[in-house]
């Protein structure tokens, strides 16, 4: 294997270590502007994106996310990211319940979605209860 393939494998390797373990809580140095409406900043230096959506849609922590508005079918929500140049559909984005959205599941639509407009900068991220069906749960969402 060449040279240049094995730092570029190491080079990602190490860019997604660090944006999973930003989603899950890690610290980096650096800081990031916090998203309207946030009131702590996130530390993910990697990111386009990351933050902590409560169950009412408001955002507890955030970077790169403009707005989140809760749809009207239970369990529904819009995260618009800032950089409108962003197209869902060419984006890896991950979900995890935050403590005190268990038992649940949660969805995240990989194209831009009717319920959302059809922006192309917008997420649809779905959360539901195991036997309820749809419910707005909080949730960590991360864009590498």
């Amino acid at each position: 294997m060449s040279e240049s393939k094995l730092k570029s494998k190491k080079i990602r390797a190490t860019i997604w270590t660090a944006a999973l373990a930003a989603a899950a809580g890690g610290v980096f140095a650096g800081f990031a502007v916090a998203a309207p409406g946030a009131t702590t900043q996130v530390t993910a230096p990697y990111a386009q994106a990351s933050g902590l959506i409560n169950a009412d849609g408001t955002l507890d922590r955030a970077k790169g996310i403009k707005s989140v508005t809760r749809g009207s079918i239970a369990g529904r929500f819009c995260v618009q990211l800032t950089d409108s140049r962003l197209d869902v559909s060419e984006l890896t984005p991950v979900a995890t319940l935050a403590m005190g959205g268990y038992p649940g599941q949660i969805y995240v639509d990989s194209a831009p979605a009717a319920q959302c407009g059809n922006q192309k900068d917008t997420i649809l991220v779905v959360t539901t209860n195991w036997d309820k069906g749809g419910d707005y749960k909080p949730f960590y969402l991360l864009v590498p």
